[in-house]
């Protein structure tokens, strides 16, 4: 699958909601298997960039002032453990901008390492 089909365009977020709790939450879709290749390891990374320096932009700022901002990674499959062990690398970069990660995989939310954890050990059984 190509990268493209995996993330949709790298430049663009693919979805932005505000909650009736003032949060903004971006989300960013990951379509299919997701694999573990260096090269679809990089292109997660640029896309959850383009989302992180989206909420530093001044425009933003100046929309949301203040408003505590959630970034959820999606995953329709379970993806390759390497992206998973990448994105709970990604939990400290994320909180050192302000931002809460979540991830959700087939429509369950893995918000803890633990948890990240239990479905990579799931892919070996």
């Amino acid at each position: 699958m190509s990268i493209e089909n995996m993330f949709g365009d790298l430049h663009s977020i693919d979805i932005m909601a505000e909650t009736k709790t003032k949060e903004v939450l971006l989300i960013l879709v990951c379509n299919g298997f997701i694999d573990g290749t260096p090269e679809t390891q990089t292109a997660l990374l640029d896309k959850m960039e383009g989302y992180l320096k989206h909420i530093h932009s001044e425009k933003f700022k100046n929309e949301y002032p203040g408003w505590p901002v959630i970034l959820r990674v999606t995953f329709t499959e379970t993806p390759d453990q390497l992206i998973l062990q990448l994105l709970y690398k990604c939990y400290a970069w994320t909180d050192d901008l302000g931002v809460s990660l979540e991830i959700e995989i087939d429509g369950k939310k893995a918000v803890s390492y633990t948890h990240l954890r239990a479905h990579e050990t799931s892919l070996h059984l």
